[in-house]
């Protein structure tokens, strides 16, 4: 009996081992998925044009339209909610749709054209005004698309999102380089987004330079003249 029993506990602890194993990597992907999810990636918009590719199935490749409602209509699979989803989430999503009807099914999807192309700067700049994008642009890029600020001292920046999300950048930091890349990234422009650069108000040294020297001379003389009358 006690064989018996040492050779089922053996046998269990050897099936348990590939389980445990299968367990630890399912964390480890759902720990990156989550991860990727959280950064800072374009999220699909109706209007948006994606391209969606299945390697050595061309009949399941092909460009579709985003939806007003979020959707797009996919051969086998048929109404695909796609809008709110990043392309990696996507793709997650596609491969599991698909595996049904394609072995291991390795799916790419990318963006072809964002449904709103443009970008709005507005403020203390030299040429506000809507610029064309074709990709996401860092601000360094989207300021010198504007003819940069009329004030090189300006301080900040407000990024205002197309979801109506407020970002405020500290220029100074950006010019001197003391953002790192993934701050940097953080401030990457999107179709519909808006920039806006506040007028930086400016001391006129010079000017009252002039007038305290004025104010400075009137005294002197309405002293003097003290001075005079009472000698």
């Amino acid at each position: 009996m006690m064989m018996i029993f040492t050779r089922h506990k053996a046998y269990n602890r050897g099936k348990l081992i590939p389980v445990i194993c299968a367990m630890v990597a399912t964390m480890v992907f759902l720990l990156s998925a989550n991860a990727a999810a959280g950064g800072d990636e374009y999220v699909l918009k109706p209007g948006d044009v994606i391209s969606v590719d299945v390697v050595e199935h061309p009949e399941f490749s092909g460009h579709h339209k985003i939806r007003p409602d979020g959707r797009i209509n996919y051969p086998v699979i048929g109404e695909l909610d796609v809008s709110g989803l990043t392309c990696p989430q996507l793709v997650t999503t596609m491969e599991g749709k698909l595996s049904p009807y394609i072995n291991n099914p390795v799916v790419s999807v990318s963006i072809e054209a964002y449904f709103a192309n443009k970008i709005f700067i507005i403020g203390d700049v030299n040429r506000p005004g809507e610029f064309e994008i074709y990709e996401p642009i860092d601000l360094i890029k989207a300021i010198a698309m504007c003819g940069g600020t009329k004030n090189a001292a300006a301080r900040t920046a407000k990024i205002i999102r197309a979801d109506g999300t407020i970002v405020t950048v500290n220029l100074q930091d950006l010019w001197n380089g003391k953002l790192s890349k993934q701050e940097t990234n953080k401030y990457l422009l999107y179709p519909g987004d808006t920039i806006f650069i506040p007028e930086t108000f400016l001391i006129n040294w010079g000017l009252i330079a002039t007038i305290l020297g004025a104010t400075s001379l009137v005294l002197q003389i309405i002293l003097y003249s003290i001075y005079i009358n009472e000698h």
